[in-house]
């Protein structure tokens, strides 16, 4: 048996894939790095756009990529695909996979679906045959359904993910795992953090909108701001930073607490992009551990129960919160998260709970399913 892992080359440049779309491309990378670690190989794979390339073509080019896969082999790809790759493209790739006799499992980078609508409908109420005839649902669904094996952000998005099934009257495979806190590999060098730093936030803050709220006086350093910053961080205790590559910015952050926030509007969680956070793993999450940051996050997060249990943050049901929860913070307090955080981020800097859930998929697939 071997195993490997699947990597989309989208450029003839010696760059790595998606590395100027936010935090993507550093986010594949460390997986595929943590891969190599446990020992997988890599498998090339350039991206192209053929809408109606012939079949007997696109079954000789996923041969030609995949011949070397033999039975009980392991095959890790990133969900989602490429845009380039179409739906007919993505079912052809899954059938070659198992016609050589390989275990497919997908490791959960996003689910677009729920990007946009995070929340399943309620049959009582809503109109679910419109639901269920949702192009963009239907066919995550029935790709998801293929694999062999799933892993996920969080054990909320296992649970969700299996009502979701169950909506199309579907079983969600027993070969799930979750990565939870997730993997940020930096080698990471900073004296220690003080407890009145302020707060950092990774991201433009004309898209954060929910910031402007906060009281003018109250400390925010924004990491990632653009020239439509500068207006709205008149008259306020901002610090502008603008973009850096995504493996110098854990160098950078300067406050006591990295901010883990989506809305729409202040104080509460408002939008698709928030309601998401009960479920995935945003990158920033593992980014501000990784830099030895005590974090903050929504109540309703799937981080949150990482965060509590471990003490490594502060946990809120509301932005408004945030001002008197920094303040209320004692500097023997903030030491003792601190202390905290050290013992976990190095946890977060080798991969391990990816590693973990990668094994444990594994274990579920080839070992329990004997």
């Amino acid at each position: 048996m071997a195993n490997y892992f699947f990597h989309f080359n989208t450029a003839i440049e010696p760059s790595y894939p998606f590395w100027d779309h936010g935090a993507a491309g550093k986010c594949h990378l460390d997986r595929e790095l943590i891969a190599q670690d446990l020992g997988f190989s890599r498998i090339d794979c350039f991206t192209y756009e053929w809408a109606n390339e012939p079949m007997d073509t696109l079954n000789a080019r996923l041969d030609g990529l995949l011949g070397g896969l033999q039975h009980n082999d392991c095959l890790i790809v990133h969900w989602a695909f490429p845009p380039a790759f179409n739906h007919r493209w993505i079912q052809a790739f899954i059938n070659r996979v198992h016609l050589f006799g390989a275990k497919l499992v997908f490791l959960i980078d996003d689910m677009a679906s729920w990007r946009y609508r995070p929340i399943l409908p309620d049959p009582e109420k809503d109109d679910l045959d419109y639901y269920l005839r949702d192009v963009n649902v239907n066919l995550e669904i029935t790709f998801l359904n293929q694999a062999d094996g799933l892993i996920v952000h969080s054990e909320a998005m296992a649970n969700h993910l299996k009502a979701q099934f169950a909506l199309f009257d579907q079983e969600l495979m027993g070969a799930i795992t979750w990565y939870g806190p997730s993997v940020n590999r930096i080698r990471y060098f900073h004296t220690k953090r003080r407890f009145d730093q302020g707060v950092d936030y990774a991201g433009a803050l004309y898209k954060a909108a929910f910031l402007q709220q906060l009281p003018n006086k109250f400390p925010l350093n924004i990491y990632g701001a653009r020239p439509e910053d500068k207006k709205l961080a008149e008259n306020k205790a901002i610090k502008l930073h603008t973009r850096v590559d995504p493996e110098a910015i854990s160098q950078m952050l300067e406050g006591s607490y990295g901010l883990v926030w989506d809305s729409e509007s202040f104080p509460g969680v408002v939008g698709s992009l928030g309601q998401y956070e009960r479920y995935n793993t945003p990158a920033k999450f593992p980014m501000y551990l990784s830099a030895n940051e005590p974090v903050i996050v929504w109540s309703q997060a799937s981080t949150a129960n990482f965060v509590k249990d471990n003490q490594v943050g502060l946990v809120l049901d509301s932005l408004d919160q945030l001002p008197q929860a920094v303040q209320s913070v004692t500097e023997d307090q903030y030491q003792k998260m601190i202390a905290n955080v050290e013992r976990i981020s190095p946890l977060i800097r080798d991969g391990f709970f990816l590693k973990k859930a990668i094994l444990d998929v594994m274990d579920m697939i080839y070992v329990h399913a004997i």
